[in-house]
């Protein structure tokens, strides 16, 4: 089977659902994560979508947080609630405070959940800046006026909103790496075909189709190189087998259970 590195759809966060919405909303709300998650072409992140527990409804951010972790649940997760619906928006729920975020006055106490509200079409970007440290939840609510040290129940009045990112003009058109076996792709030297890259190529590959819709990939004519997916050495390939990319296929299936 083709063979794509493992995370090439990014981290699958929770997303409790604490209002009511319609059908309608519900599909407004989708699209405006999946415009900013680059869902259709390389996705970023998922998010499942559930209705929040009865307990949550009506709680403190920092109750549900307590609730999450005792269930051994420690990453960040998602609440949309009445006040995120009404500001296009979502809260993304990270860790209670630590110590040193309480000495350099980020936080009153530990006992502060460290949260944002953000654009619902950000939530991707923000979420994979914190996960690599590029910026942090705290430099965010600064910019968007919130006053530090935070208590639980700060107001912020702007939703962090990636300095006014025009999503729609972003659409990329990312591939991904793939490593395919010999009886799962094919090739060619046809003139027209390697007319249309520079450099000019001795051959392109492209996946069979059966092997590319079998991944959620769009079968296209491309040029095989030598860079490799981090893991490779981790797994054994037949010889003839070919490292390339392709195009996601729009249509990128939501997690299991999801609404």
């Amino acid at each position: 089977m083709v063979y794509l590195p493992p995370n090439q759809h990014g981290d699958c966060l929770k997303c409790y659902l604490a209002t009511p919405f319609t059908d309608d909303e519900l599909k407004a709300f989708k699209s405006a994560f999946e415009l900013g998650a680059y869902y259709k072409s390389a996705p970023l992140m998922q998010i499942k979508i559930v209705h929040a527990p009865d307990d949550y409804l009506g709680k403190s951010h920092q109750y549900m947080r307590a609730k999450e972790t005792e269930a051994g649940n420690k990453d960040p997760f998602i609440v949309v609630d009445k006040e995120a619906k009404s500001r296009r928006a979502v809260w993304y729920i990270d860790q209670f405070a630590e110590e040193a975020q309480v000495e350099d006055g980020v936080a009153e106490s530990t006992d502060v959940i460290m949260k944002i509200l953000i654009q619902t079409e950000g939530l991707a970007i923000n979420h994979i800046n914190y996960a690599i440290a590029n910026s942090s939840i705290e430099e965010d609510l600064d910019n968007c006026a919130v006053d530090l040290p935070l208590t639980n129940d700060f107001y912020q009045p702007d939703p962090q909103d990636c300095g006014g990112v025009d999503f729609e003009y972003q659409q990329p058109q990312q591939d991904a790496w793939v490593i395919a076996e010999p009886e799962e792709f094919e090739e060619s030297t046809d003139p027209e075909l390697l007319n249309d890259f520079s450099p000019r190529p001795d051959k392109v590959v492209r996946l069979k189709e059966d092997a590319a819709k079998s991944v959620g990939l769009a079968s296209s004519w491309t040029i095989p190189g030598d860079a490799k997916p981090i893991d490779l050495t981790q797994k054994e390939f037949p010889e003839g087998s070919v490292v390339f990319q392709q195009k996601y296929k729009p249509g990128f299936p939501w997690p299991a259970d999801s609404l």
